[in-house]
């Protein structure tokens, strides 16, 4: 299976499992959602965040992702750096899945919330947001999360970014960022 129908048919169980009730709502963050907003970039895993049911426990979300889709699930624990409680990972044909939990993750939450549709793979699915892809990729901010969010920066409301960076203590970090942008940016020159 190739990693376009990999990614449909992960996409395709999760929208099944919300209409069952496991899940009440989840949307795609990562790579895959930078692709929805800019140029796309090669990437080999996709990357969700779930919003569970109240009835629903984490591991029971494996079991249920064991069961369905007969895939062996490895749970993780989040870190205290990323707000990430839990997350769980499998592989699906040629990717890798990653799902992180909103429960306790206020900028998870509010993410799915103000996810929008959009077309990945000719596929309509709920994407966060530039401005909230911006957040999650402050997080960890790895040298690729640089990348990608001054990428980013260039779909995002910059008056709507600042409050929600502001807002969830990441302004410094969006700064920091966003002035190495601008510095690149002069080092360039004038566009001919």
């Amino acid at each position: 299976m190739g990693i376009v129908d990999s990614f449909k048919e992960t996409v395709a169980f999760f929208e099944a499992i919300r209409e069952e009730g496991f899940i009440v709502d989840y949307a795609l963050i990562g790579g895959l959602a930078l692709s929805a907003w800019v140029r796309p970039r090669t990437t080999r895993d996709v990357d969700l965040i779930v919003a569970i049911s109240e009835q629903t426990a984490w591991n029971e979300l494996a079991a249920v992702i064991e069961t369905k889709l007969h895939k062996k699930v490895a749970l993780q624990k989040g870190t205290q750096r990323t707000n990430i409680k839990e997350k769980l990972s499998f592989v699906a044909g040629q990717i890798e899945v990653d799902v992180i939990g909103a429960k306790g993750f206020d900028l998870a939450s509010e993410a799915i919330r103000h996810a929008v549709s959009a077309k990945v793979f000719d596929m309509k699915v709920k994407v966060v947001t530039p401005e909230y892809l911006i957040l999650l990729k402050l997080l960890p901010l790895s040298d690729q999360d640089i990348v990608d969010i001054k990428t980013l920066l260039k779909k995002a409301d910059i008056k709507r970014l600042i409050p929600l960076a502001q807002r969830h203590f990441l302004l410094p970090k969006l700064e920091r960022v966003m002035s190495e942008k601008k510095k690149a940016i002069r080092k360039q020159g004038p566009s001919r």
